[in-house]
């Protein structure tokens, strides 16, 4: 799981945060000051559709976490409803993309060669520069042939954003 912004999901880790999605806001832009709705549930599914049980201890190998959601369309603000209806307009035409937010409580590193093949380097006093490198912290997001990401850890799923382009 490495998104367009080199945060890097590790299984263990996403499995931990499975049911965390539920009941948190949704909005837009990532604007948590413009809340269009709530996610009202999630679930787990294999990346061949199968549904995964939530009392499963075994963590499927490969999978996607679901969220369900509702957006609001009752307003009183006439405004508020036009634009509602604009937007859901809009997702019906596939212009929108949904974007799920996180909080973590810390990271290692995750590199990437130039043929594809990742590993992850605990962040310690040792691997400590690499930060520098990150483009969360202002880098190019390289060092020395790696591509290189945010392993997050202790996630917990914040909420979700109705955006222009996915990460």
């Amino acid at each position: 799981g490495w998104n367009k912004n080199d945060d890097v999901f590790m299984p263990e880790a996403t499995w931990a945060a499975r049911n965390t999605p539920e009941d948190k806001q949704f909005n837009f832009m990532h604007n948590e000051n413009d809340i269009i709705g709530h996610i009202t549930g999630s679930y787990v599914l294999t990346k061949d559709g199968k549904a995964v049980a939530d009392d499963e201890d075994n963590m499927p190998e490969d999978f996607d976490i679901i969220t369900q959601a509702v957006l609001y369309n009752s307003w009183t603000d006439s405004e508020n409803k036009q634009r509602m209806e604009q937007i859901i307009a809009e997702i019906e035409e596939g212009k929108w993309f949904v974007s799920m937010e996180c909080l973590f409580a810390g990271f290692n590193y995750a590199l990437l060669d130039e043929n594809g093949n990742g590993k992850v380097l605990a962040r310690d006093e040792e691997s400590a520069f690499l930060t520098k490198h990150l483009r969360a912290y202002g880098g190019t997001g390289e060092y020395e042939g790696y591509k290189v990401g945010l392993a997050l850890a202790n996630i917990s799923f914040s909420g979700k954003g109705l955006v222009a382009k996915p990460a």
